[in-house]
């Protein structure tokens, strides 16, 4: 019923035990959660700041293998023997540095509880040659 103050869930959107939208908001614990333990229940006891501390890692990856590939692009069209022993070094790093952040990746997800973000990461490094076959 739109427009109606329907706080019994017969739109579909409260709970169907007898309380209303508010009973539930109230028991939230401002964690977004009702059982007062935050996320980390959900997240491998990973509170905050672990999840923050493990994602910056693998942002700082990232950004390190930018300045990489940066190179490698800068480097397109070397002719010289200096600079295209200079991008295949920098090409090498890379592709190190991608199998690093695809391994991190694997143990970050799965901490996080992201089980299916973890499997699929794993199936690529196994597809790599990084991971043995399962």
């Amino acid at each position: 019923m739109k427009g109606s103050d329907d706080r019994h869930g017969t739109d579909g959107t409260a709970p169907m035990d007898g309380r209303d939208r508010g009973d539930v908001v109230d028991a939230m614990d401002g964690a977004g959660d009702m059982d007062g333990a935050g996320d980390s229940d959900r997240t491998g006891g990973m509170d905050d700041g672990a999840i923050a501390g493990a994602v910056r890692g693998i942002v700082a990856m990232e950004a390190s293998r930018e300045v990489l590939a940066a190179r490698v692009t800068a480097l397109r069209t070397a002719t010289s023997a200096e600079e295209l022993a200079e991008r295949d070094r920098c090409g090498a790093a890379m592709a190190e540095a991608d199998a690093r952040i695809l391994l991190e990746s694997i143990e970050v997800l799965d901490r996080l509880g992201m089980t299916s973000a973890a499997m699929a990461c794993s199936y690529v490094a196994r597809e790599e040659g990084l991971l043995p076959p399962s």
